[in-house]
């Protein structure tokens, strides 16, 4: 292991040479790393994993999702495996997921508050997350200000609590199989509270409980539907019949499409053959930034198709537009070049700057491998015979 020091903490980091047995369509696992808190005096061991498009040099941000619990192994992949799937079939923005695991002995005294025991840590834990892991990964591994947490049953109850401790450090809280009253706390009646909260974007709320809390679904469903902010979208489901290792999966899905509903939403106009003006985006781009309160990109499938869509009938210009809005966010597609020079050769314009970037672009790109490079490259002396 490499040790380093950064802001004062120790960052041990083991490179990852396989995926352990995990194949993702649109992530990678990056690195297993173990951080010394010294907020909470241990070791949190973590697995940071980013969109296939992420590099170091990339001069873009992505969302961050922190994943807690990465030890219950079964949840864990099914949650990873659901933020692939929804990444893929564009229904969600590429994200940098941060899987925390917690051991055993620990656990409990992370997610008690000190005012239900003295032992507890859950200010520490807090500090652990918003002041030594949150920066490190914003300044190394690119992640933006836009912040999902996910945690399950007592991590379910710990982040819940988060959302009137960090009202406007998070945009999202999805707790799985939470409780909401511990001795001298109750969230329940917390949530009258986040009336006078005031926000510029929305605020995403999503739990669901099964067979285990049910009073406690009922009383926290009740809270939210009397909350009346106009900028808290806050929701809970109810599996009657779900145990308490079922809901991770039943609820997941169903959250994170809720959160980004807008977002595909949104992106869909810029696909719509009815939208003719590839400087659309823009617009749009002001749309995202107004609900979610940070820049979530288009999708990769989403702005190449647009490109396509203007190539494929005869607007050569406004698809060498699209594919220059297409390349801003994903800088290391570096084929997204190659359509350039074809179009512009459609139109029998100067392409050589387009060339230029294509090959200083593939050259850095951790986008393809190297056979694939190879293969660009031949394309490219295809194209301009």
């Amino acid at each position: 292991m490499i040790r380093q020091t950064i802001v004062g903490l120790f960052f041990f980091m083991v490179i990852s040479t396989s995926l352990s047995g995990q194949i993702y369509e649109r992530y990678k696992k990056l690195v297993d790393t173990t951080l010394t808190s010294e907020y909470l005096g241990f070791d949190k061991n973590i697995t940071i994993t980013v969109p296939i498009e992420w590099q170091r040099d990339i001069h873009r941000v992505f969302p961050l999702i922190v994943v807690f619990d990465r030890q219950n192994q079964r949840s864990h992949n099914y949650i990873l495996n659901t933020i692939d799937y929804l990444t893929s079939n564009e229904q969600m923005p590429s994200s940098i997921i941060i899987s925390v695991e917690s051991e055993q002995e620990y656990r409990y005294r992370e997610t008690l508050h000190k005012s239900s025991g003295e032992e507890g840590l859950a200010p520490e834990n807090e500090r652990f997350l918003f002041d030594e892991l949150i920066p490190l990964l914003e300044n190394n591994y690119c992640a933006s200000s836009f912040r999902i947490f996910i945690g399950h049953s007592r991590y379910g109850y710990f982040t819940s609590s988060l959302l009137f401790a960090r009202f406007n450090e998070l945009n999202g809280i999805i707790s799985i199989s939470p409780f909401f009253s511990q001795k001298n706390i109750s969230l329940t009646d917390s949530v009258s509270t986040l009336r006078d909260q005031i926000c510029n974007s929305r605020r995403f709320y999503r739990f669901g409980i099964g067979n285990d809390y049910p009073a406690d679904f009922v009383k926290m469903d009740s809270a939210i539907r009397h909350l009346n902010h106009p900028l808290i979208d806050a929701k809970g489901f109810f599996f009657k019949e779900a145990d308490h290792n079922t809901t991770p999966g039943l609820t997941i899905g169903v959250s994170l499409y809720g959160i980004f509903e807008e977002w595909a939403k949104i992106q869909s106009v810029y696909l719509s053959s009815e939208q003719n003006e590839p400087g659309i985006a823009d617009s749009l781009e002001r749309d995202i930034l107004s609900c979610y309160g940070s820049r979530l990109e288009f999708s990769l499938g989403t702005l190449n198709g647009k490109g396509w869509q203007f190539y494929n009938d005869g607007q050569y210009l406004k698809a060498i537009e699209a594919w220059e809005i297409l390349m801003k966010s994903y800088p290391g597609f570096s084929e997204g070049y190659l359509y350039i020079i074809d179009a512009a050769m459609q139109l029998q314009l100067d392409y050589s700057e387009a060339v230029r970037k294509f090959n200083v672009t593939l050259e850095g790109s951790d986008f393809y491998s190297e056979k694939e490079k190879v293969e660009l490259k031949q394309e490219l002396q295809n194209i301009m015979k």
